[in-house]
């Protein structure tokens, strides 16, 4: 058998028992997660014409970026990692693994 079997639903090895989903627990108010950054169109535009620069902001640059329009390092690293998913997504490719499984039929 190929290797990926022994790593899925489909081995005939004995598992570590039934599955179970974890129930959610209620998040208490200061729990609860950040709402969503509403980025505007100056910031955006700033964003998109560093992302032209350079995909990988380096961290002086984003401390720089941080200050200069009003947003945190973590907002600017996130919006960098979302815009090169969001490139490779349309892009189509796929890793090699990927397409050694849809080779073998595997995987859609």
């Amino acid at each position: 058998w190929p290797a990926w079997v022994y790593c899925t639903r489909y081995s005939d090895r004995p598992s570590s028992g039934p599955r179970t989903r974890k129930l959610k627990k209620k998040k208490s108010d200061k729990e609860d997660k950040r709402p969503r950054t509403a980025f505007t169109a100056e910031q955006l535009q700033r964003l998109k014409a560093e992302f032209q620069t350079n995909r990988y902001i380096t961290e002086q640059r984003r401390q720089t970026l941080a200050q200069e329009l009003n947003l945190n390092e973590s907002q600017i690293k996130i919006w960098f990692q979302n815009k090169r998913a969001k490139i490779k997504k349309a892009s189509g490719l796929k890793n090699s693994l990927a397409l050694h499984l849809m080779a073998q039929g595997f995987y859609n």
